[in-house]
């Protein structure tokens, strides 16, 4: 719900006043109230009802193509029985039983080895997910953000192909047993022939990949023919008899179970524990700015608190102190203002320098090294006065500390602001242990009107 509704918000944000003011009755620490918010946003979308006839579809769609693996299954056990001469190809059988499916397995397996291209294997699983995406969702906007959420956070927790991969394999498991199944009933209640031949291939190949592909199934106690048994089911002068009929039968029902079901329910149990063991990531990732400037729009609404005093004040005494040798002239940097605030303000006093920084991790660096290349005897970092005090604020003052002579922070429209607002500021600087070397002001203009070793303002 979360992710979806910041894809929707991409469009343009959704009304959530009356939200925000019932979020701000039950204060909660990040990220809860970003997901409670987008969890009522969600509601009033409709979103969780989508949701909820998805997960109801999801199984029906999955039993639709499963009935459909069946019938392909029944196909695959028909097209290598030869109702009419009642002969069996074992090679060829094993081709058409195998060929695809093991195809399919390498696709799944390179698309795992291969970054980026988690969405490339698993054909089956990918169907599934369309048709329950289209059957359930909708193909409105909230449906799509819905399905690219749901893939989003899939692939972010490295969970996507393996949930596909798990539902072509279930599917492809199903198949097998119906066609081993089917095949067994064949080769048990009637008499057929089973050999080999070719036309244009050496029949000593046949001979030696009849033998290799009976090692893995002989291991696990299924019959393996000799060579004498594999020359004669070439031969069709020397049929072999019917003890040798029945060894190259379990022989081809070992191969379809070793080869073709056997890796299926491997991988089925693999993607299951990848599940279990990965699925606490699936989380939207809060480092985004959408999140971010979130959480200081509901950081805005409750009142200032003191996360870790203890840690805060012990921080203190490592911070650095200002640069006693830099003495160039007095620079004025805008913090996260507002875009529609005009900057720099008309009535910066004359011989000041300016700079604005958007909050960016990019945009701090770039404030960081103009500051370094200026060496202000004074710097005044100027702050929306309504905004509220985060850990890039306090990140960026104490690096910019050691590059200035006195640093200042100082309030941008504090006429603006409510009490509470501009007192958060003064506080906020307590609480972080930056007081002490930190001179704050109720307004900017401030830090440039009094001396460079005043003391912070005891009243915002």
């Amino acid at each position: 719900m979360t992710e979806a509704i910041r894809r929707i918000e991409s469009d343009g944000p959704l009304e959530d006043q009356s939200v925000l003011r019932q979020l701000a009755q039950t204060p909660e620490p990040a990220p809860w109230p970003s997901v409670r918010r987008a969890r009522l946003l969600a509601e009033r979308l409709g979103l969780p009802a989508r949701v909820a006839r998805a997960r109801d579809l999801a199984p029906l769609v999955l039993i639709g193509l499963a009935a459909l693996m069946v019938l392909a299954g029944l196909g695959l056990a028909g097209a290598v029985v030869d109702a009419q001469e009642r002969r069996i190809n074992v090679i060829a059988s094993l081709a058409g039983l195998l060929g695809l499916h093991g195809l399919s397995l390498l696709v799944w397996v390179g698309a795992l080895l291969l970054p980026g291209h988690g969405r490339a294997g698993a054909l089956a699983g990918r169907l599934w997910l369309t048709l329950t995406a289209r059957t359930a969702l909708g193909r409105g906007r909230e449906g799509a953000a819905l399905l690219q959420a749901g893939a989003q956070l899939l692939e972010r927790a490295r969970l996507l192909p393996w949930l596909l991969g798990l539902a072509s394999h279930l599917l492809w498991t199903l198949s097998f047993c119906v066609a081993v199944a089917a095949l067994l009933a064949a080769l048990a209640l009637r008499r057929y022939t089973l050999g080999w031949e070719t036309t244009l291939l050496d029949p000593a190949q046949f001979a030696r990949a009849i033998d290799a592909l009976a090692w893995l199934p002989g291991r696990l106690g299924f019959p393996v023919p000799d060579a004498a048994l594999v020359r004669a089911a070439g031969d069709p002068a020397s049929t072999p008899g019917p003890a040798g009929q029945a060894v190259l039968a379990w022989w081809l029902v070992g191969c379809v179970l070793v080869y073709g079901l056997l890796p299926r329910l491997l991988c089925a149990t693999a993607c299951v524990a990848v599940w279990a063991l990965r699925r606490h990531r699936l989380q939207p990732d809060f480092a985004l700015p959408y999140y971010r400037q979130l959480q200081a729009r509901l950081d805005a609404l409750a009142p200032a608190r003191v996360v870790d005093a203890e840690h805060a004040q012990g921080q203190a005494g490592s911070l650095p102190q200002p640069a006693s040798d830099a003495h160039g002239a007095p620079v004025l940097l805008a913090f996260e203002l507002p875009p529609e605030r005009p900057w720099p303000p008309v009535d910066v006093p004359a011989g000041i320098r300016t700079w604005a920084c958007d909050g960016s991790a990019a945009g701090r660096d770039a404030a960081v090294r103009q500051v370094a290349a200026w060496r202000p005897g004074r710097l005044v970092v100027a702050c929306q006065a309504a905004a509220s005090p985060d850990r890039g604020t306090e990140r960026l003052l104490r690096e910019l500390l050691p590059l200035a002579g006195a640093l200042h922070l100082g309030l941008v429209d504090a006429d603006q602001a409510s009490d509470a607002e501009r007192a958060r500021w003064p506080r906020w600087l307590q609480d972080a242990g930056l007081a002490a070397t930190v001179s704050f002001h109720g307004q900017w203009q401030a830090g440039f009107a009094t001396p460079s070793a005043e003391v912070q303002e005891t009243t915002p």
